[in-house]
């Protein structure tokens, strides 16, 4: 029966031949689809990065020619402030020449060389108007005060929640860190957000600011290690341990020495700040009170 049905079998083997071919060539044409959909995804990861770090880049030099134009803006103020002062002066103490020449002028009366006894009635006019010129002065001054300070309080606020923000996306970076691979994408380093500006930078921003690039030097360094350490393990996987378990200790071990820098230094930081509020209060006293004095004295 086997001899004569050898040309059945060899017709069912045909056909299955034939079905593995096809669905070999079907699997082999979708491996291909795949491929391109992945180098296609690729690319348009790459575009985007390329795009994210033109970006950057324009947005870096913006901020550069923004802080340069505040510096100009600044300086031109100042010089505008001291010119205002400068015309302010001369155009009094020309009112005042004006003054005194018209109340030393010869009277045009028969009779009388001077001016009547009221001869200081010019000068006196032009005393009242100039102290008003002073309190408008001075109001519009004491006015733009308040509002610098009232603009230096809401950005001080602004550093404080940008400060907080920064602070829980650290601690999401390291969350995510710490549940995926280290091949896993988490954002730029907190370094590269933070805040630049030297009118708003405390002493403990600066600190953490040292902190956060000091933490990016060690997030480098690790990630050189673990490229290493992974070259190594693709040619002698028994000299090392298991990548998972070597990913976990460094970051553990990274994790512990922040842990202990942070809580070395976050005692004298919160020292060095309660001495500077108390100086802070203190000047502001002196100042108040140097400010009555010229206020009650001064112009007298």
């Amino acid at each position: 029966q086997l001899l004569g049905n050898q040309d059945h079998i060899k017709v069912e083997l045909e056909k299955l031949r034939k079905t593995h071919d096809e669905q070999q060539q079907k699997l082999e044409e979708q491996v291909l689809a795949l491929g391109k959909e992945l180098q296609e995804a690729k690319g348009a990861i790459g575009d985007s990065r390329h795009r994210l770090v033109e970006q950057s880049a324009v947005l870096l030099t913006s901020q550069g020619q923004l802080q340069e134009v505040e510096a100009e803006n600044s300086r031109l103020q100042l010089r505008l402030k001291e010119l205002n002062e400068e015309y302010r002066s001369r155009l009094a103490q020309y009112i005042r020449d004006v003054a005194n020449y018209m109340d030393s002028k010869p009277s045009n009366r028969t009779g009388r060389s001077k001016a009547p006894a009221g001869q200081a009635a010019m000068k006196n006019f032009v005393d009242s108007m100039l102290r008003d010129i002073r309190a408008s002065y001075k109001s519009r001054e004491e006015q733009l005060a308040r509002a610098a300070r009232g603009y230096k309080k809401r950005m001080k606020d602004l550093a404080k929640k940008h400060e907080n923000l920064l602070i829980a996306y650290g601690l999401q970076r390291e969350q995510i860190r710490s549940l995926g691979s280290s091949a896993m994408d988490c954002g730029p380093a907190e370094l590269h957000f933070s805040i630049t500006d030297p009118e708003l930078l405390t002493n403990s921003s600066r600190e953490l600011n040292r902190l956060r690039e000091e933490k990016a030097k060690l997030e480098l360094q690790l990630q050189e290690l673990q490229k290493g350490l992974g070259l190594i393990s693709r040619h002698d996987p028994n000299k090392l341990f298991c990548p998972r378990q070597l990913d976990e200790e460094g970051w553990a071990e990274v994790r512990k020495k922040l842990r202990e820098f942070t809580l070395n230094t976050q005692e004298d930081l919160e020292q060095e700040r309660s001495q500077l509020l108390t100086r802070a209060v203190v000047a502001e006293e002196q100042v108040s009170e140097l400010q009555g004095y010229i206020d009650q004295h001064l112009a007298r």
